[in-house]
């Protein structure tokens, strides 16, 4: 049976994870730290159901570092056995310049830190296989950011910060609205996405409007689904309907009955 979907809100709520606020001179960067811990051995796996951030993720796993392109939206990931995977989750449009060419090149893609970042990239693998301990991962991963910091960009700068106010912005807020408060064409908008975010302006506002649906939906259980999908910017209950089962296979009555699955309840 599927568990509850875990959201960027929900995330600290989940058993066995933890994040970490990064080192001052980088939070412009990196926007946390993240660990996953969990013990499965004699159990049934963990099926952990996600709707993440536009982010590029770097995450040290049992198997080595990987390099997590800006994903689709939605991700599952069954955790079996025993193990623990350090993240470290870039803020989004802030992974720009540490690779050549535009971060849309990495979407959906999971590439060894040897093929994103080159020589540079293996000698960072090398010092993680040789350290155990969660915080010296940190600290050799946050070495790697800030030598390799990019040069300042005008445009990353002001990618983040439109992202930013999308996550803000009312869920019916449109791109034609977004462009036009930054003084910006739609086309320039969705250039600047491209290059610097790697993902569209309308799928950056459309995951957000995911993830308060989800958020909602689990956290507002006497809330009424039509009035709901009203107050998302849905232009009825069934548009709501839609966009979770194409996203999730899901109802939104599923979400809603699969939160009364606490999230502890996944013991690690």
């Amino acid at each position: 049976m599927s568990g509850q979907v875990v959201t960027p809100r929900s995330a600290s709520r989940v058993t066995g994870m933890i994040r970490v606020t990064p080192d001052w001179d980088l939070a412009d960067l990196i926007e946390q730290h993240w660990i996953v811990a969990w013990d499965r051995r004699g159990q049934a796996p963990i099926r952990r159901e996600v709707l993440p951030d536009p982010s590029v993720n770097l995450a040290v796993e049992p198997s080595g570092g990987l390099l997590y392109g800006v994903g689709s939206g939605y991700s599952v990931r069954e955790l079996e056995g025993h193990g623990t995977v350090i993240g470290t989750k870039f803020r989004p449009g802030a992974f720009s310049g540490f690779v050549p060419g535009s971060v849309s090149a990495l979407s959906g893609r999971v590439l060894t830190l040897s093929d994103a970042f080159g020589r540079a990239g293996a000698e960072l693998d090398s010092r993680l296989a040789a350290v155990t301990d969660i915080t010296a991962v940190i600290t050799e991963v946050s070495r790697f950011v800030r030598a390799h910091r990019p040069a300042p960009d005008g445009r990353r700068s002001l990618a983040m910060e439109i992202v930013e106010a999308m996550r803000v912005a009312t869920p019916d807020t449109p791109v034609t609205e977004i462009a036009a408060s930054f003084a910006l064409s739609v086309r320039t908008l969705q250039r600047l996405f491209t290059e610097h975010v790697g993902t569209t302006p309308k799928q950056v506002l459309q995951r957000y409007r995911r993830q308060s649906a989800i958020d909602r939906l689990s956290e507002e259980t006497d809330t009424n689904i039509a009035r709901l999908a009203a107050e998302l910017g849905y232009s009825d209950q069934s548009h709501l309907a839609r966009d979770l089962d194409a996203t999730l296979g899901r109802s939104p009555s599923a979400v809603r009955a699969s939160s009364n699955h606490d999230l502890s309840s996944d013991a690690i």
